[in-house]
């Protein structure tokens, strides 16, 4: 897995913003069209890019132990990946409604374009 945030800023080269938006979070490492687990995208959060600014609410990294002892974030990308899927914006794939395995639709690479710097 490569680091979100380094594939970011060298296919793009722009820098990133101080603060990411949750839907860029979730939608980044979805671009390549390819099927993405809920699970690759926590383990971008924690390594592409905790430590290496603010693009995150750096509280959100604690656990208040209401969600199993997982990191705060957990909710907020499952949130975030919840209303893309509801705006159309990405397709829950796999078997099963539990697989957390998520692809972009057409929709959602069009508006990624539209809200990255």
């Amino acid at each position: 897995f490569e680091s979100w945030l380094g594939s970011h800023e060298t296919s793009k080269e722009v820098s990133m913003p101080a603060r990411m938006t949750w839907d860029q979070v979730v939608l980044i490492p979805l671009r390549n069209r390819k099927p993405v687990s809920l699970k690759l995208i926590y383990a971008g959060i924690e390594d592409g890019l905790k430590g290496k600014g603010d693009y995150i609410n750096p509280q959100l990294y604690g656990s208040d132990g209401k969600r199993g002892g997982r990191p705060d974030y957990t909710h907020s990308v499952r949130s975030t990946m919840s209303s893309l899927k509801k705006r159309g914006l990405v397709e829950h794939i796999g078997k099963g409604k539990r697989t957390g395995v998520y692809r972009i639709t057409d929709a959602g690479v069009k508006y990624l374009e539209d809200i990255e710097p």
